[in-house]
């Protein structure tokens, strides 16, 4: 088993057999109730977790939520409130998120703003909440768009059973895939080796240690995104616009944005492993490009990038694997980024 840490915030375990009360609940004191909000489709998984805490002397109850991004509604945090102060549930007690990454989102959102904040815990069950969303504290709920009500708040720990990962169909391996890689691109080049090397079957528990250990290390320094924490964003810049005018998956669309920023860091940074990259993603069977996308809808969704400011749109850029860099792009820069994804803009 890893244990990564950000200091003074979370504690992430990943390993095997871990859903059990002594790594989810850690070192919690006294009595405690533990509410463990699920998706639907592990609400088996959820209610044997809290058989196990109620064999520790915790009360648990479990409560499924919508699935996937019907659950980020301000309603449904409404009705998290309500079902925790049925349970008469105090500040010293704990919500568990068990699901994916719109799950431990609300989930998050939900107990930091409760009573001002109580305890939290991650336990995310795909590949892509294991590596991105469940850890950074990051929260939120959807408004008109997406994320935009939330809050910074870091869940006490993430526990990460890679029992539960191995078991997931290969699509949602390879939409996981593609965060992993990005992780490895700006922060990890052993694990890019890893996976351009072994693809979907390298050792999950590997994929996950490394890959959460680069943002751990990024967010330690940087939580509410004031600089650094930015270049987590490596692939995004593109890839939500794409998500967005595609209705790609969210895996789908950071594998075509990083070919995008490749490119663009090859123009700007000198980046020389543009081609080895691109292998990698192709090795993970994620897609390389995006043709069918309408080049007006592309450029009107960059124009609301949150990395824009007044001096123009901003991409994270790569001088090398490991070396990211935030830097503005003029336009050509851009037309020669997406037209590496199949865009003639």
């Amino acid at each position: 088993m890893a244990l990564i840490e950000i200091p003074g915030a979370t504690e992430i375990h990943v390993g095997r057999s871990l859903l059990g009360a002594p790594t989810v609940l850690g070192s919690h004191p006294g009595p405690v109730t533990v509410a463990v909000a699920c998706q639907p489709s592990v609400v088996a998984l959820a209610e044997g977790l809290a058989e196990a805490l109620r064999g520790a002397g915790a009360r648990a109850e479990v409560k499924a939520l919508p699935d996937g991004e019907a659950a980020k509604e301000l309603s449904v945090v409404a009705e998290l409130y309500g079902w925790f102060a049925e349970l008469g549930m105090h500040r010293s007690d704990v919500l568990v998120g068990v699901g994916g990454g719109a799950l431990t989102d609300v989930t998050g959102f939900a107990a930091a703003t409760y009573l001002r904040g109580i305890e939290f815990v991650n336990v995310p069950t795909t590949l892509l909440g294991a590596v991105d969303a469940s850890v950074g504290g990051k929260t939120g709920v959807n408004l008109r768009a997406k994320n935009m009500v939330g809050v910074f708040a870091h869940p006490a720990r993430v526990v990460i059973d890679v029992d539960v990962l191995d078991r997931l169909p290969p699509e949602l391996k390879r939409q996981g895939s593609a965060e992993a890689l990005k992780a490895g691109m700006i922060g990890d080049e052993r694990l890019v080796a890893l996976l351009e090397t072994e693809g979907l079957e390298a050792d999950l528990e590997k994929v996950v240690a490394r890959a959460v250990a680069v943002k751990a290390d990024v967010v330690g320094r940087d939580f509410t995104e004031q600089g650094e924490r930015a270049v987590l964003n490596y692939g995004h810049t593109i890839g939500h616009a794409l998500e967005v005018a595609l209705q790609l998956s969210h895996g789908e669309a950071v594998a075509v944005g990083m070919v995008a920023a490749g490119r663009a860091s090859a123009i700007r940074c000198g980046f020389s492993e543009e081609s080895r990259q691109n292998e990698a993603i192709g090795r993970l069977g994620l897609p390389l490009a995006a043709a069918d996308a309408d080049p007006d809808r592309v450029g009107e969704l960059l124009g609301f990038d949150k990395k824009r400011d007044a001096a123009g749109l901003r991409m994270v850029l790569l001088a090398a694997i490991g070396a990211p860099e935030v830097e503005h792009v003029e336009a050509a820069t851009v037309r020669e980024a997406l037209a590496a994804v199949g865009i003639d803009a």
